[in-house]
């Protein structure tokens, strides 16, 4: 079996439960210009950028969104839920973050939220210290489904894409992992919707199920 040298992590439904809180922000933002969603329909919009989900409602709902204008106003409904919410990690991730140090294997966050809120979440989290980058979808040219934020990521781990294990919680992410030639781990997040992972490697339940036999501790 291939043994890998990083992994890349997703961060929103894989190391924080923070789904709820997007799709709160999301929601009342877009209240703000008189539109309704559920929180089904944001999950088509898991781990798609600000700008490319508010883009893609607007035409469908055929309302006039000024994008800049509700792009800050996303910044600040999600801040204003995020300060008053307990932020925890999701079961497992503090286990998996310790092991894969111990077997000195090198970690990167690959999100599409802005490099500020990783600062945050990591923060709070106190999970900071274990990872070695932090990429985000804005400092690449084109966020997921598209592989630039994960072929990043394993460069600045000094990992070839092939190398990298990706964890995902989201259709677009595990497209994005695909098509950076990853290997791919599907993470069925019970706050993450319905998401299609049927283009992983394989697909877990819990975090605790994935097998650090996939990484070899001798290559670094």
């Amino acid at each position: 079996m291939k043994k890998f040298k990083a992994m890349l992590f997703d961060m929103d439904g894989v190391l924080v439960d923070s789904e709820p809180i997007h799709f709160a922000g999301r929601h009342a933002t877009l209240a703000r210009y008189g539109i309704k969603t559920t929180d089904e329909e944001l999950a088509n919009y898991t781990g798609i950028l600000s700008e490319g989900f508010l883009t893609s409602i607007s035409k469908k709902r055929g309302v006039d969104i000024p994008l800049a204008e509700a792009c800050e106003f996303i910044k600040i409904d999600f801040k204003n839920i995020l300060d008053a919410y307990d932020l925890k990690p999701i079961d497992g991730i503090p286990e998996l973050l310790q092991a894969l140090q111990s077997k000195n294997i090198p970690t990167a966050i690959a999100s599409s939220s802005s490099p500020e809120l990783i600062e945050t979440f990591v923060t709070r989290l106190d999970i900071k210290k274990y990872f070695k980058a932090f990429v985000s979808g804005r400092q690449v040219e084109k966020s997921k489904p598209a592989p630039d934020i994960y072929l990043a990521a394993a460069k600045s781990v000094g990992a070839l894409p092939t190398d990298c294990v990706v964890l995902e919680d989201s259709h677009n992410g595990i497209v994005a992992g695909h098509a950076a030639h990853c290997y791919c781990i599907g993470f069925r997040s019970p706050h993450s919707g319905n998401q299609d992972l049927t283009l992983a490697n394989e697909i877990v339940n819990s975090i605790r199920d994935i097998n650090l036999d996939l990484f070899d501790s001798d290559i670094v």
